[in-house]
């Protein structure tokens, strides 16, 4: 059974809490408890999947509260409830909060995104998956790209497009929108895949907020991380955007395709963070051309970049389609999907984007590419990487500069 751990300082809202979620008494573990210093003790009794707190607590609030469970107990998801009006909460919690859910918050909301969680979890058992991921405060980006975005925010005249066009280029900043944009806190209709779209719905103040004050997106630099390092990730991962969106028809689809391009190697930057020896080795290995990076992280590792980034976007709440084609992009036949054209336009393109960019041959999945209609189609797909790269001006190592249409 899975353990959830519920925390409020009103006795009122917990009892509310256990009525709703009776039915899965069966299912989960439910502990509930008055106020923050409670939570600590009885997580030191034993480790829980997943804490939902509420911000506005005395004493110690929700913010602090899971900076203590990421601290201590990093594989725990750690789930937020707050007010719209608490912004200046929900910004000092981003940094340590998987999600966000609105107080008064409705049962079914509740139970979906506990239920969902707690599934990623099941799906994805890995500790070093659960721990590395479960450490992170933000994901750094380059340099040259994180003073761009604060540079264009200190402009007090600078459009959503504008901003757009900086975030939707580079993997971490992309993440972290959709993370928010996409909780249950903002209440969406539907999930949001387009980060031109999430930035235009957060608003400028609040990504203002988030960008000066809170420091929820950082440079590469900060994180100790080399330039080198960052800039080939955000680069293969805009071509990789750039690609599947260009060679999907359906236009929905495509801009899809393009965020799903964009995060689909963010556990590239995890592994990187939290193993910095190990990944520079698996570099080193990698170049050699006998195996590809995935089959070593999982020699070496246990875990490959592609669980640990899908882990990381599932635990944020990003929408299914974009974890899918993060946990599948190098093994699309292991997905059970009914609707793949968004993991076959990533798996396709991240595998022409490796072989123009002389980085490496990524094998394809043919019998998966069979089933979409879509096997003989690799030479077209890296014509599309190749003009990609011409269309730069320098080659395959040319910084990305514009934003991909």
């Amino acid at each position: 059974m899975k353990r959830v751990l519920f925390v409020d300082d009103d006795a009122s809202v917990l009892d509310a809490f256990k009525n709703i979620l009776r039915k899965r008494r069966n299912e989960w573990d439910m502990v509930f408890v008055v106020g923050g210093i409670a939570a600590l003790a009885e997580l030191e009794k034993g480790p829980f999947d997943v804490v939902v707190t509420d911000m506005r607590m005395p004493g110690m609030d929700g913010a602090a509260l899971l900076t203590r469970v990421r601290d201590t107990y990093p594989a725990t998801a750690r789930i937020v409830l707050s007010g719209h009006a608490d912004r200046d909460a929900i910004v000092r919690a981003l940094p340590v909060t998987h999600q966000f859910l609105n107080k008064p918050c409705d049962a079914a909301t509740l139970r979906d995104v506990v239920e969902r969680t707690c599934n990623l979890q099941a799906l994805l058992q890995n500790d070093v998956t659960r721990s590395v991921t479960g450490k992170l405060n933000h994901l750094p980006s380059p340099p040259a790209t994180y003073l761009r975005l604060t540079e264009a925010m200190a402009d007090p005249n600078v459009s959503s497009k504008a901003i757009g066009a900086i975030v939707e280029e580079d993997p971490a900043m992309s993440a972290k929108i959709l993370q928010l944009v996409n909780s249950a806190y903002f209440g969406l209709s539907r999930s949001a895949t387009s980060v031109a779209q999430a930035v235009t719905y957060l608003g400028m103040e609040l990504l203002r907020a988030l960008t000066l004050s809170a420091h929820v997106f950082s440079s590469g630099e900060d994180a100790g991380l080399s330039r080198a390092t960052l800039d080939d990730i955000q680069r293969s991962s805009l071509a990789t955007a750039t690609v599947a969106k260009r060679m999907l028809k359906n236009r929905e689809l495509a801009n899809e395709a393009f965020t799903a391009g964009v995060v689909h190697d963010v556990g590239r930057i995890v592994l990187a963070l939290a193993m910095p020896q190990q990944f520079h080795e698996m570099g080193e290995l990698s170049a050699t051309g006998e195996r590809t990076p995935h089959e070593l992280e999982q020699e070496l590792l246990g875990v490959t970049h592609a669980e640990v980034g899908a882990y990381l976007l599932g635990v944020w709440g990003l929408p299914f389609s974009i974890v899918e084609a993060t946990a599948f992009h190098h093994q699309p036949s292991n997905a059970a999907l009914e609707a793949p054209d968004v993991l076959a336009a990533v798996h396709l393109a991240d595998a022409a984007v490796a072989t123009v960019s002389r980085t490496r041959d990524l094998p394809v999945d043919v019998p998966f590419l069979e089933r979409c209609g879509l096997a003989g189609e690799l030479e077209a797909w890296r014509a599309a990487a190749a003009e990609y790269f011409a269309r730069l001006g320098s080659g395959p190592s040319s910084e990305p500069r514009a934003r991909a249409s």
